[in-house]
């Protein structure tokens, strides 16, 4: 779901002596920027507020970019620039007044309960091992011929990537890859087609649901009420995710093709489970089956009460907290279970909404759509700007912090189109960002494929250059048609 450089950098064991006077120095040159176009130009029509959410957004921009600080940091910072500048008139703090607790509201989206929920189904999954279980069984259903081989792993990637983080899945499957690639000849292209598979469909299958990756909850959060329900994002969103990973699966098949009429996909089932904390490899004990069997029911209803709320109208929140409960009251997980839930990428987002809002009040959007005059423009070359640089950005930052910046000004420019065209520019951007995979670093599943020692830098430029090209084009044109 996240992939900060900071983050891939850990999967790839590099270690980063990060200098405090580096990031003291990216600190105050994003400061500096942010000033300089905030405060030192007179902008005509820009009042006060709107001009310190100019200088807000513009700071932390720079410092997502920069990655001065952590990005989850830089969440926490907007929202205290936001409660400082915006939430007392004239910085008087002993007015009692209470219009600061708006830039709080973030903070209790139904966002952030989808994606703890999230985390808890994968968490719970994992423990169980539910979710190398479902790989091992559905992949011998395709045989053992190269192309079907490359369906099933494709396949079960897409899916789980839809509900789980596309980092978790991509290890997972990497566990189960490692026995079938030592089978292969080492001469054997083929061997580069699956890691690449596997990293295709972690990286595309995200932007099949809300919580299958962060830009996808980002762009839900902007909309607000315009914003489409679980169901309705994947009628959005899974068509294109679906054709853009098999065009991506008929360029891998034709770049790496298999000289081996056979995969041995046998050996998968001797795939062991260890417990990473020892050093003895002493095995995991035994998982009671009751605990798989509760832990399948209860990711099952989540998700159909998840699909089915236009019908029953319960609350996204109320059902995000039924797999908390019950797996808590059942022992499936525990207080380290909660821990490990990934809270830096659920603040990020909770920055990008925080952003978002700020624009919003202080009319800085109404006044940036007026300095962009778009008249005249077809709303598909508007979103293929838009739609490209989010693209570019994404294979050299976070998608979820270049999401967080460019959301906010897509709206603001384009707030005036009406709002089912907004919908379908901040939905078309916030898709085009999970099409960034053209460098190792580019995203995790792009990072852990190439730790294996298998890839090459050029593999990546291949499939993201046809991802960067294929991909809006593919979202563009058919979410046009909705």
């Amino acid at each position: 779901m996240l992939d900060t450089r900071h983050y891939v950098s850990k999967i790839l064991n590099h270690r980063f002596k990060i200098s405090v006077k580096s990031s003291v120095i990216k600190f105050i040159i994003s400061f500096l920027i942010a000033y300089f176009i905030a405060f030192i130009p007179v902008y005509t029509g820009l009042n006060n507020q709107s001009t310190y959410m100019l200088f807000i957004i513009v700071f932390s921009a720079s410092l997502w970019m920069s990655e001065a600080v952590p990005a989850f940091a830089v969440s926490f910072l907007i929202i205290a620039l936001e409660i400082m500048f915006l939430g007392f008139h004239d910085f008087d703090f002993s007015s009692g007044s209470k219009e600061w607790m708006y830039f709080l509201k973030p903070w209790s989206s139904p966002l952030v309960f989808l994606f703890v929920a999230g985390f808890i189904l994968a968490i719970a999954a994992s423990k169980t091992k539910l979710d190398l279980w479902l790989a091992k069984k559905i992949l011998f259903y395709f045989g053992n011929k190269p192309k079907n081989v490359l369906s099933g792993l494709m396949l079960i990637t897409f899916v789980l990537s839809m509900f789980i983080s596309n980092t978790a899945t991509t290890a997972m499957m990497m566990t189960m890859l490692i026995p079938i690639l030592k089978n292969m000849r080492k001469d054997n292209p083929f061997q580069k087609a699956i890691l690449l598979a596997i990293v295709v469909s972690a990286n595309i299958g995200g932007m099949g649901t809300i919580i299958g990756t962060p830009p996808n909850a980002i762009a839900v959060g902007i909309l607000g009420d315009n914003a489409p329900s679980f169901v309705s994002w994947m009628f959005l969103a899974l068509p294109p995710a679906i054709l853009i990973v098999l065009i991506l699966r008929f360029v891998i098949l034709k770049a790496y093709p298999s000289n081996e009429d056979i995969i041995d996909i046998s050996q998968m089932k001797k795939v062991q489970h260890y417990d990473d904390s020892t050093t003895d490899f002493t095995p995991i004990p035994t998982i009671p089956s009751w605990k798989k069997i509760l832990v399948i029911v209860i990711f099952a209803m989540t998700i159909l009460l998840w699909l089915t709320g236009p019908f029953h109208h319960i609350p996204t929140p109320v059902v995000s907290l039924l797999p908390v409960v019950i797996f808590s009251l059942f022992g499936v997980i525990d207080t380290e279970d909660v821990r490990e839930i990934r809270w830096d990428v659920i603040i990020l987002i909770i920055g990008g909404l925080a952003l978002g809002s700020g624009v919003a009040k202080t009319g800085l959007d109404s006044w940036l759509g007026a300095q962009f005059s778009l008249d005249g423009l077809s709303v598909y070359v508007i979103v293929a700007i838009f739609a490209s640089i989010v693209v570019l950005v994404s294979n050299f930052m976070s998608n979820t912090a270049a999401t967080n910046i460019m959301l906010p000004l897509v709206v603001a420019l384009v707030g005036s189109l009406g709002d089912s065209v907004v919908s379908f520019i901040v939905i078309s951007v916030a898709l085009c960002a999970s099409c960034a995979m053209m460098l190792p670093v580019s995203t995790p599943p792009n990072a852990i494929a190439f730790s294996s020692g298998q890839l090459f830098s050029k593999d990546f430029m291949l499939i993201g250059v046809i991802s960067a090209v294929v991909g809006p084009i593919m979202i563009l044109g058919i979410l046009g048609l909705h």
